[in-house]
């Protein structure tokens, strides 16, 4: 792992704590691999007992009039059910990475 995810996953763990996740548990590790861009995390549900794991085998970033998309292109979970449905509302779909995040996409690259 270089310095530029270390740092990235830094930031991005307090950033989607609170953004995203605080309603629904906790970002408890994430590792970052810009290179192979892949994306390995834990996150600590409320309501279970255990993690739960998100593994992003593949991920692609796309930039298109100044706006930038996050697609991911296969990922599974810790939970079967959790990856059906990673699997029918998230992979191969695209989501705008909001202008907080785009101050780190030269990192991200």
């Amino acid at each position: 792992m270089g310095a530029k995810d270390w740092l990235v996953e830094k930031a991005a763990v307090v950033m989607i704590n609170q953004a995203v996740l605080k309603p629904y548990g906790t970002l408890t590790a994430l590792k970052l691999d810009t290179t192979a861009r892949t994306i390995d995390a834990e996150v600590q549900l409320h309501g279970e007992t255990e993690p739960v794991r998100l593994q992003v085998h593949e991920y692609e970033l796309i930039e298109e009039a100044g706006t930038v998309f996050a697609v991911i292109k296969s990922a599974s979970t810790s939970r079967a059910w959790l990856t059906r449905l990673v699997n029918d509302f998230a992979v191969q779909r695209r989501f705008e990475l909001p202008e907080s995040v785009r101050k780190f996409l030269p990192m991200l690259r």
